[in-house]
């Protein structure tokens, strides 16, 4: 009786969800036709002239943002970015930013939900169990148990409940994911990072037996469960809960999504820059077109880069977020271009100011413009800028990194199928020659068995025909040979110090770290 209660007011929320995104669609409709105005407003606010310096994020920039938390009413809060390039960021955050993003998200998903007619709107969120100092952790934490109808729209929210700390540590996040997923059966899947969603399908199929006890137990022996989880349990509980967990309970081998969550049929992951692996990856276990894949807009620590605009059928992506005034350019001493400038089929890197110490301040995200949407870009994310590192000379670049990558992939497709590359400069003493340090990050277990050696060679010769300077270099031995790594994603993660659990939600996998090897090794010692 409870569980069609909990369908019925699902059914009502989903109704409810898709009219007030056709009124948001009309309100984002209207901002696009003030973009010119707003951003007029923006350029006069920030007090922007020709001659203003465009910066990157140094000492002086910090300062900056310090100034203008001390000059914010209020508790400020500083969100660290992950470091992926470089040293970690502060960027200032205070409560109504915080409020901002999370409108940003809500138009959006929103707008999605009536432009796309998704019927079953209820929503899980890969999100962290732990809190720390990334933006995605301020974003999704919860001081309290969300509301009865938050938790049927939201279900992934009553894992902020402490009874779910002694789940956890019983039966591991895994299981826990797995169990909420199947009492509540959501219509939609959200990840940021495709890493992280794939992971979890990954995790599932390696180890059924020790993710499916929690539900095997909960089959079995309900009643030994605290009072409070079964609470939560009824709280969250749609149709056919027991049918599932029965079924779940009673196999030997990973099952597809179908069995345990049937309802759904969307999930939105970020889908610009270097996630392609993963991207495929996931197409393994949610193919299309019985999955309908939506692209999250682009956003960084930063600032939110471009809003998605879905009408005509594919999404577009525009620079129209709220307080952020925009402005580019197609090379490092180009002249600045306003976003209604730009030109189909040239690249552009993104240079930003708002109220938060950012000003004139350089990305070094570079997006492609695909196309114009009626005056303004649709921006598609492509990579960092100057993603580089040389020990002699050779400038090695994240993209002609990327460029073997792909070459090795084209022809070691089964292999490669569910491992991610990724290349790392290494010195260990001064007296060594130094070298690149070829890094498969993949299941432990697959890597103890396989040898990637002549990949190493394959990645070294395809760099020499790419670089010249690369070449030159290793023929004179003052580079040596590429070395190969095999390490786990956790084991990435680690060494870059992104191995929370928060962090591995918004860390971005990069062809090329500008940081050696030993370097990263010291800072996790």
């Amino acid at each position: 009786m409870n569980e069609a209660l909990n369908d019925s007011l699902r059914f009502i929320i989903s109704c409810s969800l898709r009219m007030l995104g056709a009124i948001f669609a009309l309100i984002h409709r209207l901002r696009i036709r003030l973009v010119a105005f707003n951003q007029n407003r923006l350029r006069a606010r920030h007090k922007l002239r020709d001659d203003t310096s465009i910066c990157g994020y140094d000492s002086a920039m910090e300062a900056h943002i310090n100034a203008t938390a001390a000059g914010k009413q209020g508790k400020v809060r500083f969100a660290i970015t992950s470091g992926s390039t470089g040293v970690p960021k502060r960027l200032l955050y205070t409560k109504a930013r915080l409020r901002m993003l999370k409108f940003v998200f809500s138009d959006f998903y929103l707008r999605c939900c009536w432009a796309l007619s998704i019927r079953r709107t209820s929503l899980y969120v890969f999100s962290s169990f732990s809190q720390d100092q990334s933006l995605t952790s301020m974003l999704l934490e919860e001081q309290r148990l969300p509301s009865y109808l938050a938790s049927l729209q939201a279900p992934y929210r009553i894992q902020s409940h402490p009874s779910i700390d002694h789940l956890r540590a019983k039966y591991g996040d895994t299981a826990v994911r797995l169990w909420v997923l199947t009492l509540s059966n959501p219509g939609v899947l959200y990840s940021t990072n495709p890493s992280t969603l794939s992971t979890f399908f990954d995790e599932l199929h390696v180890n059924w037996n020790s993710h499916s006890l929690l539900i095997r137990d909960w089959s079995q022996r309900p009643n030994d469960f605290e009072r409070s989880v079964r609470r939560l349990a009824s709280r969250i509980s749609s149709k056919g809960a027991a049918r599932r967990l029965a079924a779940v309970a009673n196999l030997n081998t990973c099952p597809s999504l179908e069995v345990y969550a049937p309802a759904v049929a969307t999930y939105i992951c970020w889908t610009g820059g270097y996630v392609k692996p993963f991207l495929d990856r996931l197409e393994k276990y949610l193919p299309a077109p019985r999955y309908l894949q939506i692209p999250m807009y682009s956003m960084s620590t930063e600032t939110v880069e471009t809003i998605i605009d879905i009408r005509g059928g594919s999404p577009s992506f525009l620079p129209i977020a709220p307080g952020v005034h925009y402005e580019f350019r197609e090379a490092e001493d180009a002249p600045l271009l306003k976003a209604r400038d730009l030109e189909p089929g040239h690249e552009y890197s993104l240079i930003v100011s708002d109220d938060y110490g950012l000003k004139r301040y350089d990305t070094r995200d570079v997006f492609l413009c695909r196309r114009k949407v009626g005056h303004l870009p649709d921006l598609f994310f492509q990579r960092r800028r100057n993603l580089e590192y040389s020990f002699t000379g050779e400038k090695l670049t994240g993209d002609q990194v990327a460029m073997a990558f792909d070459a090795i992939r084209l022809s070691e497709a089964a292999r490669l199928f569910d491992q991610f590359l990724t290349c790392i400069p290494s010195q260990p003493t001064a007296d060594l020659v130094p070298h690149y340090k070829l890094v498969v990050v993949g299941d432990q277990k697959r890597d103890e068995q396989a040898s990637f050696a002549d990949i190493s060679l394959t990645c070294d010769d395809l760099l020499s025909e790419i670089n010249c300077e690369y070449k030159a270099k290793r023929n004179s031995g003052r580079l040596g040979p590429i070395q190969l790594v095999t390490v786990t994603r956790q084991g990435l993660l680690k060494l870059t110090g992104n191995d929370s659990e928060s962090w591995a939600a918004q860390f971005k996998f990069l062809p090329l770290y500008p940081q050696t090897w030993e370097a990263m090794s010291r800072d996790e010692g």
